[in-house]
């Protein structure tokens, strides 16, 4: 036995969780606990616990730093690894609720489909795309977007075409599910009236006579997680329709992921002197 680990096996996180208690309940740690036995005597798993404890996609240096410098772990047995023990200060883990806890995520490449974003005039616009995780997933989970949207449709003389449009609009979260060991949505190929398939659209019709701006900035990462009970389909309060969706932040959601965002401006309130429309959008990593 030895209070201290061979150089190389403990190494700090980038982003170190928030210091102080995490949800779930507290466990006091003992002389013979392990992750497993643990996880078993409250029916998760043990990637569910270790994700609770040490956050997600974590490197067993990184959980060997919250061991020791969060549950306050000081002893080891091999010198790679450090062991719970009652000797342990504060010697606490906090095991979450089973499936409430997202056990590993990926940032998914966005893919455009049939050429777009498509100019379809007086600020119509529609983007198509799929999105595509770099590796397999682990485990059943859900792609999930969290969408902000901002409309200003103005008539020639400047005046607010549509006072409901031109309101302020709330964020919300929708999901595709995705199996385990896929790399695609499974509704990558669900069949739709025109035949083609995707996984996401961002649409606006044509607004002539008018002139505005829309806003669409989208976020999308992958969670291995039981969907939260607040997300729904048909939810009127967002326009994912038959996705599931809600208005409620996920307690889980970091605010990293792949950004999807679109714009476009346009000018249709003078025939003679028409303006050409402007169309933006952008696809990357937020860390």
């Amino acid at each position: 036995m030895t209070d201290r680990l061979q150089p190389g096996h403990e190494r700090p996180p980038v982003r170190p969780l928030p210091v102080g208690a995490r949800s779930g309940t507290p466990h006091p740690v003992g002389d013979n606990d392990t992750w497993a036995s643990i996880a078993k005597k409250y029916g998760v798993t043990v990637r569910e616990l270790i994700a609770n404890n040490c956050g997600l996609n974590v490197t067993p240096e990184e959980i060997n730093w919250y061991l020791h410098m969060r549950v306050g772990c000081n002893v080891t047995h091999d010198g790679k690894n450090w062991s719970f023990s009652k000797s342990a200060k504060p010697g606490i883990l906090y095991v979450p609720a089973a499936g409430k806890i997202p056990v590993s995520s990926q940032n998914p490449t966005i893919n455009t489909l049939y050429g777009g974003p498509k100019d379809l005039g007086c600020g119509g616009v529609e983007w198509l795309v799929e999105f595509k995780l770099p590796k397999k997933a682990e485990g059943d989970g859900w792609i999930i977007q969290q969408i902000q949207r901002s409309y200003d449709i103005r008539k020639k003389d400047g005046s607010v075409a549509d006072a409901n449009l031109n309101a302020a609009k709330p964020t919300y979260w929708e999901a595709w599910p995705v199996k385990k060991d896929a790399i695609l949505t499974s509704n990558r190929y669900d069949a739709t009236a025109d035949g083609r398939t995707y996984d996401d659209s961002f649409d606006q019709p044509t607004r002539p006579n008018l002139k505005g701006t829309f806003k669409v900035i989208g976020l999308v990462k992958f969670y291995e997680v039981t969907l939260p009970s607040d997300f729904m389909k048909q939810n009127p309060a967002t326009r994912a329709e038959d996705l599931y969706s809600t208005t409620v932040k996920p307690a889980f959601w970091d605010g990293t992921g792949t950004v999807h965002n679109l714009a476009t401006s346009w000018d249709c309130t003078d025939a003679r002197n028409p303006v050409t429309p402007q169309i933006s959008w952008e696809t990357w990593e937020k860390n």
